[in-house]
């Protein structure tokens, strides 16, 4: 049977699309890495992130995208290790905010550290080269790329919640 080889139409654009696909994996891999050196899931990390001020937890829900019943089991484990408190919305006292507590602050900020020391692309590149691809970026997001900025993706395959869109 003869090979079939079929000519990608763009081979830049190709190599382009290869190593965006290659960095987010070493982001995810390096996210994975420390969040577990840290002692959190993933989707735990994600949570103490986002929890820079109090939030609802169907915001939070919405943030991870993932449904609110694994927002409440990961409130759960985090409220149990002392790392956050539920709270009454002061808007509507019905809801509950998830509130980090000051050991659940103190882990945000080792956290964040860590995810920055040795972070994969962006520590081998100096100011002046690391500026020149957020300007990159951010324009091929304005015209016409995927519009929702994360600020740190949900990992693949926790089971909990979605990754992005591929």
């Amino acid at each position: 049977m003869a090979e079939i080889r079929i000519e990608w139409p763009d081979p830049e654009g190709q190599e382009i699309v290869e190593r965006l696909f290659a960095a987010n994996a070493a982001l995810r891999a390096h996210f994975e890495q420390v969040t577990a050196a840290i002692g959190l899931t993933v989707p735990q990390a994600h949570t103490v992130i986002q929890l820079q001020e109090p939030q609802r937890m169907g915001t939070m829900a919405a943030h991870l995208r993932c449904e609110p019943s694994h927002v409440t089991a990961i409130a759960d484990s985090l409220e149990e290790g002392g790392f956050l408190c539920r709270e009454p919305d002061p808007g509507d006292r019905r809801a509950k905010r998830l509130v980090l507590t000051k050991d659940g602050q103190e882990l945000r900020g080792r956290l964040l550290k860590r995810l920055f020391e040795g972070a994969p692309i962006i520590s081998a590149l100096d100011a002046e080269q690391r500026a020149g691809l957020l300007a990159m970026l951010r324009m091929a997001q304005s015209s016409g790329g995927h519009q929702t900025l994360r600020r740190f993706p949900a990992a693949a395959g926790d089971g909990s919640c979605s990754s992005l869109p591929s």
